[in-house]
């Protein structure tokens, strides 16, 4: 693997799912529209469309039918289509002008809590984790939790009619399909599908990270060698690097004692052998309390660095040529926030998602040294996984169903919408003049509104 040619790979499919629209346009009068094609848009979970048009204020333009299950991931969008799966095991293509269902597809039938010893808040559970689409192919794969008996499956659909082009198991040897739950999102690089699983504090467990290729064969897994736990449940899930490595965080563990990679960021290559690993100084402390600092996803920044917060409150930079080990964060901010879901960047901006409100960070990487300051607090009931596009900070206030519309500047509201409760953890989708945001049982856009 070359240095940077997984990103290149991510740009070239891009490019030639433009190119093809390009081609469609020159024959056809509709072009096939913005992309947002895996979670917080990009391999390294930037969350910012640094391209899309300022279009506050907005109004609604579009609110689909009640779907069959509740929505946790973050819509994707691809072919002027929008792209949500549920807990019921469905997934729907959705037309990005009306909201009309264009397909939908039955995948099976949800693990209900009851069928297993240790499930997760979630019931039944099905599709959690954020769906990847390969452009190259025209292929959305995601992970579904299946009953009868309870196992996972790796799906690849067609995105244009949902015909089926992918299923192989999600449980290679390594995976235990009882104890395993599936909630981080999906990657997609170096020709393979990335995902990972965790646990639920309950019983004997280890985080893992499984991948196959796109046509669903040579399967490996990484698990994470905790003494127990060790879960990757963050719901932005693996991040891909320029040299096409795999970058996660684990949760709290059992172990007080002997270092066994809980409460870390690990660093695998894209076969999944471990590269490096960060710990902090008082990781045993945080296995106690279970804050631990994997409730977020890592979250790569320019100039070699990685982005890294949980619950303990305090942000760390990590160098992506070497992650550290115990102790080794190149930097460091308290915040005193417990920072669950996802986080986001745009140029100088770190965007966290903390359950009392959303909190934002000046970065300057510029000296030898990468700095991070507080630069505001936004309102304490915006705590869903936040994104950037048209010069705005778009955040979920889940208990209080408002989608804000926030200054980057500052964090005052531009505006706020009502939405209704949503998931927690939520993030809102940019395509291009639309803001697409999930609720419990619904999809909602948004445009703007002279």
């Amino acid at each position: 693997m070359t240095r940077g040619s997984a990103v290149r790979r991510n740009r070239a499919h891009r490019s030639r799912g433009w190119w093809a629209c390009a081609v469609l346009v020159a024959f056809v009068t509709t072009g096939c529209g913005p992309m947002w094609t895996m979670y917080h848009f990009d391999l390294g979970h930037s969350g910012a469309d640094t391209t899309a048009p300022d279009i506050v204020p907005v109004a609604r333009a579009w609110t689909s039918t009640a779907l069959d299950g509740l929505i946790y991931g973050q819509p994707l969008v691809y072919n002027d289509r929008v792209y949500v799966a549920t807990e019921n095991d469905w997934v729907y293509a959705l037309d990005i002008g009306s909201g009309a269902i264009v397909w939908s597809k039955q995948i099976g039938v949800p693990v209900r809590s009851t069928e297993v010893p240790c499930p997760l808040n979630v019931d039944p559970l099905g599709i959690t984790g954020t769906a990847v689409i390969d452009t190259a192919t025209n292929t959305i794969f995601f992970v579904a939790e299946l009953t009868a008996p309870v196992r996972h499956e790796l799906v690849g659909l067609d995105v244009s009619d949902g015909s089926e082009k992918v299923r192989v198991s999600g449980d290679p040897t390594g995976v235990d399909p009882i104890m395993d739950h599936q909630r981080p999102a999906l990657a997609l690089a170096n020709g393979r599908v990335y995902w990972a699983y965790g646990g639920a504090d309950c019983g004997q467990y280890h985080g893992k990270v499984v991948s196959v290729k796109t046509d669903g064969t040579s399967p490996l897994v990484y698990t994470v060698p905790s003494i127990n736990r060790g879960s990757i449940w963050a719901p932005s899930g693996p991040a891909i690097d320029a040299d096409g490595n795999v970058w996660v965080a684990t949760g709290d563990g059992t172990s007080t004692t002997t270092y066994d990679h809980t409460t870390s960021v690990i660093k695998l290559s894209p076969t999944l052998d471990e590269l490096g690993y960060f710990a902090p100084r008082g990781w045993a402390t945080l296995n106690q309390r279970g804050t631990e600092i994997g409730s977020t996803g890592p979250l790569l920044l320019p100039g070699g660095y990685v982005f890294q917060m949980g619950k303990n409150g305090i942000a760390y930079i990590l160098r992506q040529s070497n992650p550290g080990g115990i102790g080794g964060n190149v930097t460091s901010l308290s915040l005193s926030c417990n920072a669950t879901g996802g986080n986001a960047t745009s140029p100088g901006m770190v965007y966290v998602e903390c359950l009392s409100g959303i909190r934002a960070l000046t970065l300057d990487t510029t000296g030898s040294t990468p700095k991070l300051q507080l630069a505001w607090t936004g309102p304490g009931d915006a705590n869903g996984s936040p994104v950037f596009g048209g010069n705005t900070v778009w955040v979920v206030a889940v208990s209080t169903g408002l989608l804000y519309a926030l200054n980057p500047a500052d964090g005052s509201v531009r505006q706020s919408i009502n939405i209704g409760h949503a998931r927690n953890f939520t993030s809102p989708t940019i395509a291009n003049d639309t803001v697409i945001v999930a609720t419990d049982y619904h999809v909602q856009a948004f445009r703007h509104a002279p």
